[in-house]
């Protein structure tokens, strides 16, 4: 009997380590950091890394973003966005474009409305400035090249200082969920190039036709220098990727398609406004 006692108390021992053990590695699975995919941590794996080690490192190139389709389609089945059809059927024709006036300097901007929603039909071009202290760049905003020229034509690069802040009373810096809804809209991320860009102003211009009088028209973005003129165009979200970057949407003239990428503070991309 004293044996038997023995055994069992040796059971119930080795029972009670196996559970421990096993407890343990379960919660690996557990802890995330966020709410990316196992596939988007695959991707910035050797760049997370350099981001912890110092912010100075922190530099991701446009080869990096990456075209979204598979994270539009799981999202968009979240939503249920009607299909809208083109505003007009080639560029010779008139869009129907609304107006706002910037109360703050006067400017007078295109509207368009698609779908349930109202967007800037150009870029913002608010010259907002920020105190020495605060800079990024020499300002808050700039224009291509340092040039008026190419704030006229393109609008105005943004430092993440003040993305929140810049676009009119009733308008906002639209979330990468609201660009998705537009994508929806349009017909998915997949042609949201090529039903979103302009139909001139590009290099090597593709067969587009800006049905939706959209009008991106490839300002480029600015990293440390000036880049991409003609050839893409990188714009503002709200919306955080991780500690260290903001999400992005970047159109390129030569796919048919968008990307949503994501942007560290030291970079400058334009600004989209919606209609609150």
């Amino acid at each position: 009997m004293k044996h038997s006692a023995f055994f069992y108390v040796l059971f119930a021992l080795s029972l009670a380590f196996l559970f421990a053990c096993s407890d343990d590695d379960s919660d690996t699975f557990l802890v995330r950091g966020d709410d990316r995919s196992y596939q988007d941590d695959e991707d910035d794996l050797s760049s997370s890394s350099a981001r912890s080690s110092s912010s100075s490192e922190r530099r991701i190139s446009s080869s990096s973003m990456r075209s979204s389709s598979s994270v539009n389609s799981s999202s968009s089945s979240k939503r249920n966005v009607a299909l809208v059809e083109p505003l007009r059927q080639n560029p010779d024709e008139d869009c129907d474009y609304g107006s706002l006036i910037d109360k703050r300097d006067g400017q007078v901007y295109k509207t368009v409305v698609i779908g349930e929603q109202t967007w800037m039909a150009e870029n913002l071009n608010y010259a907002y400035l920020l105190p020495d202290s605060l800079r990024l760049f020499d300002s808050a905003s700039a224009c291509y090249n340092d040039s008026l020229e190419y704030c006229d034509k393109y609008g105005r690069l943004y430092s993440f200082d003040v993305i929140e802040k810049v676009c009119p009373d009733g308008w906002h810096l639209p979330s990468m969920d609201e660009w998705e809804v537009l994508f929806d809209a349009i017909g998915g991320i997949n042609v949201a190039s090529e039903k979103l860009i302009s139909s001139y102003g590009w290099k090597n211009q593709s067969d587009v036709d800006d049905g939706y009088c959209f009008s991106v028209l490839g300002g480029g973005y600015r990293p440390s220098v000036f880049n991409d003129l003609g050839v893409g165009e990188g714009l503002w979200t709200s919306t955080w990727y991780d500690s260290d970057a903001i999400k992005n949407v970047y159109f390129y003239n030569n796919y048919s398609y968008a990307y949503e990428g994501y942007t560290p503070f030291e970079k400058m991309l334009y600004i989209r406004c919606v209609k609150d």
